[in-house]
């Protein structure tokens, strides 16, 4: 709590978000904070049937769950700054939430270009939302695509990366997510994977169940 998350690189990290809206409803004593969600949504992420399917794995009951998850949609960059900027506090002040989701903050003004202008509200909404999240003691997470300069760094200018506390870089293979935690106030870089599920009917090679020589830490 009171810490900015940046999630950043494959998309796959969208269903990520959604695991955590639900994830934060559970009971303390669980792993959760016993709390809903607030969602500003520039990237498209909610699909119901995830949601659905993360509540059955964590033995919540979907439709109290969806209940919990409140949603404001951007569809251009103009309403994620107006979102961010001139919304944010009325949206808490309506619902007692300790998870804040920002997904895509970037992704609106990249595919619109990016802009001088686009830039500086990038910097604006990073600051107020590290200042935001401070003061509130919750948890912000906000995610990004990779820069096309370079796949390991987030897009959207210096400040999106300099504002978070916590930089998590996902990447995608043919069968893990692969997360590393590369910045943190308190922990050391560190590297983990999950294994993508397995569709019905298909056929692992031997060497999955042998292990690949990767190392992951767990």
């Amino acid at each position: 709590m009171g810490l900015l998350h940046l999630f950043y690189g494959a998309r796959s990290l969208n269903d990520d978000l959604l695991r955590f809206a639900v994830h934060a409803q559970l009971p303390e004593d669980r792993g959760g904070a016993n709390s809903p969600t607030i969602v500003i949504d520039s990237a498209n992420i909610i699909r119901i049937e995830k949601i659905r399917d993360h509540a059955f794995e964590l033995e919540l009951e979907p439709e109290d769950v969806m209940d919990k998850i409140y949603i404001s949609r951007a569809f251009n960059s103009s309403q994620t700054y107006d979102l961010v900027m001139n919304q944010l506090e009325s949206f808490f002040d309506r619902v007692r939430a300790r998870l804040l989701i920002v997904a895509g903050l970037p992704d609106l003004y990249l595919s619109e270009g990016i802009t001088g202008e686009g830039l500086q509200h990038l910097t604006h909404m990073a600051t107020k939302l590290m200042t935001f999240t401070l003061q509130r003691g919750i948890a912000t997470v906000i995610s990004a695509p990779s820069s096309p300069r370079s796949t390991s760094t987030p897009a959207g200018g210096k400040a999106l990366a300099s504002c978070a506390q916590v930089h998590v870089f996902v990447e995608e293979s043919k069968m893990y997510f692969k997360y590393t935690l590369s910045k943190h106030p308190q922990y050391p870089v560190r590297r983990t994977s999950r294994m993508k599920p397995v569709a019905s009917g298909t056929t692992l090679p031997l060497s999955h169940f042998l292990g690949n020589g990767e190392e992951r830490e767990e």
